[in-house]
């Protein structure tokens, strides 16, 4: 089962390893990401900043959506995807068999060129385009950055 996909340009950290891990009740973590899984010294300390009761795969954003499909299916695996750009997000999405209903966005660092539309998500014209394509393949779209954050839209955020 799927339990949320979030977008987090930190991928693991504290408040994804603590707060949404055991506010889902995920024992896996998959972290789709091009880098990190080309990248040991990046996978290993992926690997330290998880809880220890979670098991975590990093693969490459191509393969990652059969492996969606499969885990949407698993009755045993509870799953947190992470990605770490909305470009990521979407190419998932499409790859995916529309098994991603909900899409968390989480962290997004300002750079030049973005505008922020919370202190901690900053998007520009391409990431407004891919939040946009995956609210019309159907999929939720919340900005909070912790569960017990009020959930707020792309239309709230725009």
């Amino acid at each position: 089962m799927i339990s949320l996909l979030r977008i987090d340009d930190r991928l693991i950290h504290g408040q994804v390893a603590y707060g949404w891990t055991s506010a889902l009740g995920v024992n896996v973590i998959l972290v789709v990401n091009d880098e990190a899984k080309n990248d040991h010294m990046k996978a290993m300390a992926l690997n330290l900043a998880k809880p220890s009761s979670v098991k975590l795969y990093i693969r490459g954003v191509q393969e990652s959506g059969e492996i969606v499909q499969k885990f949407s299916q698993s009755q045993k695996s509870k799953v947190l995807v992470l990605v770490k750009n909305t470009n990521d997000a979407v190419e998932l999405a499409r790859n995916s068999g529309g098994v991603i209903k909900e899409v968390n966005v989480g962290g997004l660092r300002y750079s030049e060129g973005k505008r922020k539309l919370t202190d901690l998500v900053a998007v520009d014209d391409q990431d407004l385009a891919n939040l946009k394509e995956m609210e019309e393949m159907g999929i939720e779209l919340e900005f909070r950055m912790l569960p017990r954050d009020k959930k707020k839209g792309l239309k709230d955020m725009i």
